[in-house]
């Protein structure tokens, strides 16, 4: 290697691991604090994956071998802190990555909204807390966008959905209105 390659080299790795060191040196949000949002003239919550994602989950169902006492006794625990819950049955503008679920004419009626874009995709499994399942109420669904994150308004709801023994979602949102990519 050249002397030039190799004082570039060092540069760009230099570089690198200062971003990185600066980047972890940054104080983390704060989850529990809330922020509001105003949308078409309504104030409403707004929620990202950095509270929703920020606390341990643990799955106690058919999957994890569970026994039907066990299933029952987890689901009388609830796990969800109360910073989340203030979001229970709110408003709120969620800003995610979108996975459709059902679309018709290339639009979604139903989509996941996912802390970020390895979830699933690649292999790995998100936490129950790293997702919203979403439902479009009216109208035709929403255009489909992939790989950017996205807001969608509506009420969010705080639910353990169990499907045949298997724990399927934590939380759930009935969207309303697509504001397309976060700006």
């Amino acid at each position: 290697m050249r002397h030039g390659c190799r004082s570039t080299l060092t540069v760009l790795l230099i570089s690198v691991l200062t971003v990185d060191v600066a980047a972890a040196a940054a104080p983390a949000a704060d989850p529990t604090k809330v922020v509001e949002q105003t949308v078409d003239g309504q104030r409403m919550l707004a929620v990202g994956f950095d509270k929703l994602a920020a606390f341990e989950y643990t799955v106690v169902d058919a999957a994890t071998g569970a026994s039907e006492a066990e299933m029952q006794a987890a689901k009388q625990r609830d796990q969800v802190p109360k910073w989340v819950r203030v979001y229970d049955k709110q408003r709120i503008a969620l800003t995610g990555f979108m996975l459709p679920l059902a679309v018709e004419n290339g639009l979604a009626r139903k989509f996941i909204m996912m802390r970020d874009i390895t979830t699933c995709c690649f292999g790995n499994v998100p936490n129950m807390n790293e997702y919203v399942i979403v439902t479009v109420k009216d109208g035709p669904g929403v255009k489909v966008i992939q790989d950017v994150p996205v807001v969608m308004t509506g009420v969010f709801r705080i639910q353990e959905v169990y499907e045949g023994g298997y724990l399927t979602s934590l939380f759930q949102m009935d969207g309303e209105k697509f504001l397309g990519p976060k700006k």
